[in-house]
């Protein structure tokens, strides 16, 4: 269960980005995980509660953009997906094929609480 691991990193980079910008409380963070990095959303999901608990994150929504596998080949050019996965390209057999999406574990994008909308 790997996920603990990668929650515990996207909180520690969310929490020092909101204690340089002076967020109080993150409503929301939106993350892009590839699927090579075989991560279970729903754990995930579990993990970033569990972790965020006693921090401005606790409570947040961790919403999870599944990014899928894109493969291309230097030789001939082609792309494919998971759908063909093959260590050769399934098209011309080169062994020197490039992952070009598929391994992300980005933040995409962190909403916080409005202190204004607050105050109204």
């Amino acid at each position: 269960m790997h996920e603990f691991s990668l929650v515990k990193a996207v909180i520690d980079s969310v929490e020092s980005l909101a204690e340089e910008n002076g967020w109080k409380r993150i409503e929301k963070v939106t993350l892009r995980i590839g699927a090579m990095r075989q991560v279970v959303p729903e754990i995930m999901r579990f993990a970033f509660a569990a972790a965020s608990r006693d921090s401005r994150l606790q409570g947040a929504e961790l919403d999870i953009e599944p990014v899928p596998i894109l493969v291309r080949c230097p030789r001939c050019g082609r792309k494919w997906g998971e759908e063909r996965m093959s260590v050769l390209c399934p098209f011309c057999g080169s062994p020197d094929a490039q992952m070009e999406q598929g391994m992300e574990l980005n933040i995409d994008s962190i909403e916080v609480e409005d202190d204004d909308a607050k105050k109204n």
